[in-house]
């Protein structure tokens, strides 16, 4: 056989092999993406977030009946600077909230998938001196569908996610650690209206439970409990939500570690 017609066979040959190697490689299951999809659909954190932010902001309506009039005009004040602060705080949440977003639809399954490109290449492509098409031709023919699938598949998909969390995670972290102080600021707040009120309460049960006013005191103790379990599971709310942003800070840097390093054996394969 001449040398011609052998190189033409060998390419011929090494490109079936190339793409079949590529379509099985898009084609294998990877778990980091799962795990990066199950990081961006985990939001319990930050709509707890939202709404505890919401109750932060509302105190003021919520405390209003048990204040003084010097404490009222306190109050109005730190309302008005609770209600400026909260768009920022939204701000915040929503930043985080589009990143993960995000990231969810760049780990989707079908969103680096180049397969119907690659299949629809075929492998059928030989050098026909001549007629214009030759040796060089199929080279660069292999070549080009090598980037292809260099930018698709799962390597490229890999190669992307890896960037972007290793990228975002420095300012995600510093994201979450301000959502992490703003919730304890609003947990501070949120003990500090429970003793004010349940504090009032005490003292106007004291003074209330008399025969005359019998019907009042057992009202006013049973608002007692409504709002000593309310402000008990305000608390509990606040601790959970913090320990749900910890949780998601630590898992988005596991990840980005996770999948750097996968990203970079994959490379050297």
């Amino acid at each position: 056989m001449p040398a011609r017609h052998r190189r033409a066979l060998y390419l011929h040959l090494y490109l079936s092999l190339f793409l079949a190697a590529v379509l099985c490689g898009c084609a294998t299951a990877r778990p980091e993406l799962a795990h990066v999809r199950a990081l961006a659909a985990g939001t319990d954190a930050l709509s707890a977030f939202s709404e505890l932010s919401q109750r932060h902001v509302d105190s003021y309506q919520r405390t209003r009946p048990y204040l003084s009039p010097a404490e009222d005009a306190r109050e109005r004040l730190l309302d008005a600077q609770r209600r400026a602060a909260q768009a920022d705080a939204a701000r915040l949440a929503q930043a985080v909230r589009l990143y993960l977003q995000a990231l969810g639809r760049l780990a989707d399954t079908d969103a680096y998938d180049v397969q119907p490109e690659l299949a629809g290449a075929g492998a059928a492509l030989r050098a026909w001196p001549g007629s214009g098409i030759d040796d060089r031709h199929v080279s660069a023919y292999i070549l080009l569908l090598q980037q292809l699938s260099r930018l698709g598949g799962g390597a490229g998909q890999q190669a992307h996610l890896a960037q972007v969390l290793h990228d975002g995670d420095a300012p995600l972290q510093a994201l979450l650690a301000a959502l992490d102080s703003l919730l304890a600021l609003y947990d501070k707040s949120g003990d500090n209206e429970r003793d004010m009120v349940l504090g009032l309460l005490d003292v106007e049960i004291a003074y209330a439970d008399t025969p005359q006013q019998r019907l009042l005191t057992v009202l006013a103790k049973n608002m007692q409990q409504s709002k000593t379990e309310e402000y008990r599971l305000a608390g509990l709310r606040h601790t959970l939500a913090r320990r749900q942003l910890a949780a998601l800070g630590r898992e988005h840097a596991r990840l980005a570690a996770t999948l750097t390093t996968t990203e970079a054996q994959w490379t050297d394969r």
